[in-house]
């Protein structure tokens, strides 16, 4: 059903906690910036990001205040993926880029490299889809990785997005251009999957 994405955005109480079975999705916090610097910093996570690896834990520290910004401009959520035993975090998840005419938005996720091949960066991934599908009613969502990333392509799939081309040399990584292949996934689609 249609629906003004701002508005509904903007009529949010409170930064939205989503909790699945192994990991929650929650607001960040200060007590964020070591787990958050260890996640951007690590050059396996940022191999394939359209930034190099940050160098210093206050860049971790702008980033959270950033992602506290964005939110209370209601211009992306930027989630803290966290371990549901301990609360630490282990990961981010962003939907952004919000398009309300088109109802579109995009979204971009990262996960603690000692953690891959478990599942839980697709378990963020759906949760984040699942809420932006049917809390803000959206009617796509993308995503745009690198092409050589692998296992995020097959995250993707998994979760029933669809490739829609390669976009050649998109991003400037350092002093490299790399292409950018861009998935879109549809409410119809997404709800289907899930009954």
């Amino acid at each position: 059903m249609p629906g003004d994405i701002h508005a509904r955005l903007a009529a949010l109480p409170a930064f939205p906690t989503l909790t699945g079975a192994r990991v929650r999705l929650r607001e960040p916090r200060t007590d964020d910036i070591d787990g958050l610097f260890a996640l951007f910093a690590d050059p396996r996570v940022m191999r394939y990001w359209s930034s190099a690896p940050m160098r210093s834990r206050m860049q971790a520290e702008g980033k959270v205040e950033e992602m506290r910004e964005a939110f209370e401009r209601r211009e992306s959520l930027d989630w803290v993926v966290a371990d549901r035993r301990d609360d630490l975090a282990i990961g981010s998840c962003t939907l952004f880029r919000f398009d309300a005419r088109h109802r579109r938005a995009e979204i971009g996720y990262a996960l603690r490299s000692a953690l891959w091949g478990r599942g839980l960066a697709s378990d963020a991934v759906a949760m984040a889809l699942d809420w932006g599908f049917r809390t803000l009613g959206l009617h796509r969502i993308e995503a745009d990785i690198d092409p050589r990333n692998e296992a995020s392509r097959a995250l993707l799939l998994r979760l029933g997005f669809s490739s829609e081309g390669v976009l050649r040399e998109r991003f400037f990584v350092g002093d490299q251009a790399t292409d950018s292949e861009l998935f879109g996934l549809l409410a119809q689609e997404w709800h289907g999957r899930r009954r």
